[in-house]
C-alpha cells in the first residue's frame, strides 16, 4: 500500500514539473555556413537542410510493431553565405534570420513528420507502401512551404512578409 501511494505521488509531482521546450538549432555564420559560397548564384546564403527516416519492423502473426528514427538538422557542408553581399550588422541579422526561417520549416518537418508516421494506422499488408507514400507526402508539404517561404518573403528582403513568417514560426514552434 506504501508503494502504491508513493507512486501514485511521484505520478502526481511529475505532472506538475515544466517540460522542456524542445526547439530547433540556433543559426550562426560560423558553424553553419561551412561551404564554399555558389559563385554563379544570386542569393547571398543558402541553408542546406536534412530529413530522413528509418524504421525497423517485427512482425509476428498478424501483429506489426515498426520502430522508427528521424534525423534532421542544417547539412553545414552544403549551406554557404557570401560574407562580401552582406553590407553591415542589420543586414546580417536579417538574413540570419530569413535563413533561420528554413531551419524552422525542417524542424516542423521532422517533428510534424514524426508524429504523423509514428501515429498513422498500418498493416501488415500495407506498411511498407503507406509509409513511403506517406513520408513523401510530409517531404512535398514541407519543401513546396520552403519555396512558398522564399517567395513570399522576396528570400528575406521584404520584411513585413518576413514578419509574418516570423509570427507563424513562433506560433508553430510553442507547441514544442
Amino acid at each position: 500500500m506504501r508503494n502504491a501511494i508513493l507512486c501514485a505521488i511521484i505520478l502526481l509531482a511529475s505532472s506538475f514539473v515544466q517540460h522542456k521546450r524542445i526547439l530547433p538549432e540556433t543559426l550562426s555564420w560560423d558553424t553553419h555556413f561551412r561551404a564554399n559560397p555558389d559563385r554563379k548564384s544570386m542569393y547571398a546564403a543558402v541553408t542546406s537542410t536534412i530529413w530522413q527516416y528509418g524504421y525497423r519492423s517485427t512482425i509476428r502473426g498478424n501483429k506489426l510493431q515498426l520502430d522508427f528514427n528521424f534525423l534532421g538538422g542544417v547539412d553545414v557542408n552544403k549551406s554557404w553565405v557570401k560574407r562580401e553581399k552582406i553590407r553591415n550588422n542589420n543586414a546580417s541579422k536579417q538574413l540570419l534570420n530569413h535563413e533561420q526561417g528554413h531551419v524552422y520549416i525542417n524542424f516542423l518537418l521532422l517533428k510534424k513528420g514524426e508524429y504523423i508516421l509514428r501515429n498513422q494506422e498500418y498493416t501488415v499488408k500495407n506498411y511498407k507502401h503507406l509509409v513511403n507514400k506517406t513520408a513523401k507526402e510530409i517531404s512535398k508539404f514541407y519543401t513546396d512551404m520552403q519555396e512558398t517561404y522564399d517567395v513570399e518573403t522576396k528570400h528575406g528582403s521584404d520584411l513585413e512578409a518576413q514578419q509574418k513568417w516570423d509570427a507563424f514560426f513562433e506560433s508553430e514552434l510553442s507547441q514544442f
